[in-house]
């Protein structure tokens, strides 16, 4: 077996050739020379396979979480360089310096809108696709916060390789700045940034539904007609030399009991891997530092009202 194939297991491709050989058994030599596969097209009833997904493992790396990765973007800043690690977890979205050189107390008004992205990547190492798509959903833990996983806390991947979710934070601050005279403030917006890596691993079950067989028809492309429709009673029939060769692939036998005689069946187990990079904020605060400016005297003022 071939690393592609164990890597990525083409249901459809597999289903196609089962339904294949089983059409050409039936016929005769001379039958089989003028079938040209070319001249088919194979229509399975999908409909009639359930999958169930479980995320068996979710696991964090420790030494990934809190690394800024150089994706990270934020509207009106530049990203942090590539792999740094984070001394902070605050990030800096907005400054703003306001210089009080009166005799009175002033206020000032810090204002400003600014946007961050979150994004979640998952890459998929092992999986399984049905044509061109694998179609899992992965449960994520409560306790983190990861974009495209919604209330229910799955996120639905879709793509074979590589998907990506992103959504746009938009923070904004409207408050007022009181500087003493002759000081000086700074204040800045900040917000808590997260990033982390985990390694997951979601089980996913197949079964042919209770009381019903899967039809898959060898239809002509000339036009559109049945010539022949594979029955699947079990699963098992289709599965079995990639039960007994790939250790990403198993089967358990149940009892359909749907029917008034239940019969054995069997349901077919395989294994997607792969990695979740997450990217997040929150936690939005300003701070505001102020200190006397070196260069500023009362004596100036003084004198401007002596003057005047």
């Amino acid at each position: 077996m071939s690393s592609e194939d164990k890597y990525r297991i083409n249901l459809q491709d597999l289903f196609e050739e089962y339904a294949w050989r089983r059409f050409t058994a039936r016929r005769s030599i001379l039958s089989r020379l003028f079938s040209r596969r070319s001249k088919y097209y194979i229509d399975i009833r999908w409909g009639f396979i359930e999958f169930k997904h479980e995320t068996t493992r979710f696991d964090e790396r420790p030494d990934a979480v809190d690394t800024t990765p150089g994706e990270v973007s934020v509207s009106g800043e530049s990203g942090a360089k590539s792999g740094s690690p984070k001394v902070s977890k605050d990030v800096v979205l907005y400054q703003s310096d306001y210089e009080n050189r009166t005799p009175m107390h002033q206020e000032y008004t810090f204002s400003s809108t600014r946007e961050t992205t979150n994004s979640t990547t998952v890459e998929l190492q092992e999986s399984y696709t049905k044509g061109g798509e694998c179609n899992i959903e992965i449960s994520v833990p409560g306790d983190l916060v990861t974009v495209g996983a919604g209330l229910s806390g799955e996120l639905s991947v879709s793509n074979t390789e590589t998907e990506s979710f992103e959504s746009t934070a938009t923070w904004t601050v409207d408050t007022k700045i009181a500087v003493k005279s002759g000081h000086r403030a700074e204040a800045t917006v900040h917000v808590s940034e997260r990033n982390s890596i985990a390694d997951f691993e979601v089980k996913t079950t197949m079964k042919i539904t209770d009381g019903k067989e899967l039809p898959i028809a060898i239809r002509r492309l000339s036009d559109d007609k049945i010539v022949h429709v594979v029955i699947v009673p079990d699963l098992l029939d289709v599965f079995y030399d990639l039960v007994e060769n790939n250790q990403n692939v198993q089967s358990s036998e149940y009892l359909d009991k749907s029917r008034k005689t239940p019969r054995k069946r069997h349901e077919v187990i395989m294994y997607t891997r792969g990695t979740c990079k997450s990217i997040s904020w929150k936690n939005q605060h300003v701070e505001v530092h102020s200190k006397r400016i070196g260069s500023y005297s009362s004596d100036d003022d003084s004198l401007k009202g002596h003057n005047d």
